[in-house]
């Protein structure tokens, strides 16, 4: 009888760790898709906006979001250090996107200008780079808040963001503001295009 109980609870105990587990699963699964979404439609935006016509499309890249996972803190100032030598992106709130997208599309013709804010300590330098083709994040545990870069003050009234996570991108590459070419989005893409505009990513 009481190797019986004894079995039974351990079934029962295994089937909930498991029911558990799977959840978590699916979170994380989850989350990574809603990310990928968001950022692929935060991309899609800008390109219509700006009238960017070489656009990647970015794909979820596990091994990125191991490297992402190292950056596991928004104040850690070794952290940061480290940061600065990876391709990155802070989730801040999506009111700076945007009002970013609103800006560029205002400015969509000074080009010289649109260059201007993808140098040196840029809040989008990475995240619309359009040779970037893959992406992976980690998301803190808790949240923190960050100050926007001052020059931002130009296209957005917000002076401080929740920041969710960073996340780092690929290939690693020393981009420039001359990589973006302009025209129709999607006119300038080596293969197929999205349904957004989008160039489909090739290996």
């Amino acid at each position: 009888m009481h190797v019986s109980l004894a079995l039974s609870t351990i079934v029962l105990l295994f089937c909930a760790q498991s029911a558990f587990s799977s959840r978590v699963v699916k979170r994380s699964e989850d989350l990574r898709q809603q990310v990928l979404g968001e950022l692929n439609e935060f991309r899609s935006k800008y390109a219509e906006a700006a009238q960017v016509s070489n656009m990647n499309e970015l794909t979820y890249d596990m091994e990125l979001e191991k490297v992402a996972s190292q950056y596991n803190s928004c104040h850690d100032e070794n952290i940061l250090n480290r940061l600065e030598n990876e391709p990155h992106y802070a989730l801040r709130k999506k009111q700076l996107e945007d009002d970013f997208v609103e800006y560029a599309a205002i400015h969509r013709n000074e080009t010289e200008k649109l260059k201007g804010y993808f140098r040196n300590e840029d809040l989008f330098s990475t995240v619309l780079q359009p040779n970037v083709k893959k992406v992976g994040c980690y998301h803190f545990t808790s949240l923190c808040v960050h100050n926007i870069w001052p020059p931002a003050a130009i296209f957005t009234n917000v002076k401080r963001s929740t920041v969710r996570g960073w996340c780092i991108f690929g290939p690693k590459h020393r981009f420039t503001p001359d990589d973006t070419f302009y025209g129709k989005p999607g006119s300038h893409c080596s293969g197929k295009l999205t349904r957004n505009g989008l160039c489909k990513a090739t290996n």
